[in-house]
């Protein structure tokens, strides 16, 4: 009779051969479909706040676009037609439904400064996580700001007074015989 000598790794405990293998294909399921699914779910969320800041940058931008056009026509004061277009600005940014995105902008209005026009227009600061997943993006939110500087055109009464003073008439009175016209100043 031969007797099997054990095996001196398993030390006298019989060697398992497992050629059962079963679970491991819905195994390997779960774990890609879940980072795939996860993977997606990342890159929806992203397209999400662009989606969110481009609805920002629109509005901001047709705003800038009020403001720069916007000439309340007034004789009053060149401050007076500025705040028309500064609030007509506010009201044309505040006509897109950016609280029902839960978005939450504050919108500002640049007024032109005395010799530097350029930096006049409007910006609106808004806060984003940049992802729903604690892990990937964290969970501080993100400050994105938009800013559209077109200018702004001078208001009639700021014309008027400008070709007056060229023509040597210094300011002009409300009372005048001539039609004083520049041509878009």
């Amino acid at each position: 009779m031969i007797t099997a000598l054990p095996d001196s790794l398993d030390q006298g405990r019989p060697i398992l051969h497992s050629n059962n293998q079963k679970g491991q294909a819905s195994l390997e399921f779960i774990l890609t479909f879940a980072f795939g699914i996860g993977l997606t779910l990342l890159f929806v969320s992203l397209a999400v706040n662009m989606t969110r800041g481009y609805l920002v940058h629109y509005a901001n931008f047709m705003a800038s676009r009020t403001f720069l056009s916007y000439d309340s026509a007034s004789t009053n004061t060149i401050e007076s037609s500025l705040n028309s277009a500064g609030n007509r600005a506010r009201d044309t940014f505040n006509r897109y439904p950016l609280a029902s995105f839960d978005i939450n902008a504050l919108f500002k209005v640049n007024r032109p400064l005395e010799k530097n026009q350029a930096l006049s227009g409007t910006t609106a600061i808004f806060k984003e996580r940049m992802t729903p997943f604690n892990m990937v993006g964290g969970t501080n939110e993100a400050n994105f700001l938009s800013e559209s500087f077109l200018g702004k055109e001078p208001v009639r009464l700021q014309c008027l007074q400008s070709v007056c003073q060229s023509m040597g008439l210094g300011t002009c009175g409300s009372i005048m015989d001539i039609t004083v016209f520049d041509n878009g100043c």
